[in-house]
């Protein structure tokens, strides 16, 4: 699955690279629109998907309302709200959370969109949904590389606040002027 670059260097060369020539425009508007459409967006992770999940949380929280980064002990409280009007973005290699998956599974059960950003067609969450990507997780040292599951999160923030345009605008100047009004920043 993985295989081992002469450097780390040259490992995150490849990682970022790879995520270029994975997802064209069209994926990226595709992967994009069930996210803009929701009117809340949940996030799940496995652990080596966690700085993507975390990146894509704040950068849609600051675009739109109703983002929700989900934790493992408290996510069967928290979705059991979810409906089909919502979209889940699961993001998770292998060897694949089981609850990211088994959640991932509950929520596809409920209807609600699924948009999973993953590493093979073989993975469990690509069987739920037609809305994924399949991303390479190189090994950078001796664990795998956030910096595709980032890249991608950047890219579908990037894509989500281009097609929200005003709406998005709008929410970064609330997000600002509650930041200055409490403070928030030196």
């Amino acid at each position: 699955r993985h295989q081992q670059p002469s450097s780390p260097m040259s490992a995150l060369e490849g990682a970022l690279s790879s995520v270029v020539q994975a997802v064209d425009h069209d994926q990226l508007v595709a992967l994009a629109k069930p996210i803009r459409k929701a009117r809340r967006v949940w996030i799940l992770s496995g652990e080596t998907s966690r700085a993507g999940a975390l990146a894509l949380h704040s950068g849609l929280a600051m675009i739109r309302p109703g983002v929700r980064l989900i934790d493992e002990h408290s996510s069967g409280g928290t979705l059991s709200s979810a409906s089909p009007r919502d979209a889940a973005v699961v993001i998770d290699f292998a060897r694949y959370r089981k609850h990211c998956v088994s959640m991932a599974k509950a929520l596809a059960h409920n209807n609600v969109p699924i948009v999973a950003i993953t590493d093979s067609p073989f993975s469990p969450l690509a069987a739920l949904t037609d809305t994924w990507c399949e991303l390479t997780v190189p090994a950078v040292g001796p664990f795998d590389s956030s910096v595709p599951a980032v890249a991608l999160a950047e890219l579908l923030v990037a894509e989500v606040a281009a097609s929200l345009r005003d709406k998005a605008r709008d929410r970064i100047d609330s997000t600002e002027a509650m930041w200055k009004a409490t403070g928030t920043f030196l």
